[in-house]
C-alpha cells in the first residue's frame, strides 16, 4: 500500500479527523471531500470510491451513513498503525553539511521477552546509518534525538535505550572514517 492513493486517503482521513475534532465540525472533512470530486474527472472519482471502499473491507477506516447523502469516514486504530508503520518506514536521519564534533550515542539493554522488539529497533538504526561501536552501543555525529524519541516509543523500549552526546571519544579517529568526517568544527 506504500505510496498508493489508498495510503494517501488514509493520511488524509487521519488528519481531518483531527481537524474536525479540533472544529468541532463533523462536515469539515466531507466539504473537503466534495471539493475533490469537483475538480477531478470521473475516473479519478472511481480510484478515489475504490480505494475508500478498500480502506473499509481491511477495517484501517470505516465509513458511516449519514443523512442527506454525505458519509461519513473515520479512521480506525488499525488504520493509524498504518500510518505509523509507514512513517517509520520512510525515516531518514538528517545530515548537516559540516560536523559539530559531537557524537550522538544510544546504549540500550533490551530485556529477552522483548526481543523481537530489539531485533527489530537495531536494524532499523543500522538501516539509518548509526555504526556498531559495542553490542548495544551505537553511535551517529549527527543530531536524531526527534528521530530516536519516534523510534524508541514505535518499538516499544523507551525505557531500555538512553541517548546522550559525546564531545570527546578515545577511538574517534575510526568512528570519523566510518562517516567519512574531516574534522571536528572549529579544529584547525
Amino acid at each position: 500500500m506504500k505510496n498508493s492513493l489508498a495510503l494517501k486517503i488514509l493520511r488524509g482521513i487521519g488528519v481531518a479527523g483531527l481537524v474536525i475534532v479540533a472544529a468541532n465540525s463533523p462536515y469539515f472533512g466531507l466539504g473537503l471531500i466534495r471539493g475533490l470530486c469537483k475538480r477531478n474527472n470521473r475516473k479519478t472519482w472511481r480510484k478515489f470510491y475504490w480505494s475508500l471502499n478498500y480502506l473499509n473491507r481491511r477495517g484501517y477506516a470505516r465509513i458511516l451513513e449519514s443523512g442527506n447523502g454525505f458519509i461519513k469516514v473515520r479512521i480506525t486504530k488499525k488504520g493509524e498503525d498504518v500510518i505509523r508503520r509507514v512513517d517509520i518506514d520512510s525515516l531518514e536521519l538528517k545530515r548537516q553539511e559540516e560536523w559539530d564534533g559531537k557524537w550522538r550515542v544510544i546504549a540500550f539493554d533490551v530485556p529477552v521477552s522483548k526481543n523481537k522488539n530489539r531485533l527489530a529497533f537495531t536494524e532499523k538504526i543500522k538501516e539509518l546509518g548509526f555504526i556498531m561501536v559495542q553490542k548495544s552501543l551505537w553511535a551517529y555525529p549527527y543530531e536524531c534525538h526527534e528521530e530516536l524519541a519516534i523510534l524508541r516509543k514505535f518499538y516499544g523500549v523507551e525505557k531500555c535505550v538512553s541517548y546522550f552526546q559525546a564531545v570527546e571519544v578515545e577511538d574517534e579517529k575510526f568512528w570519523r572514517t566510518k562517516f567519512n568526517l574531516g574534522h571536528k568544527a572549529g579544529d584547525k
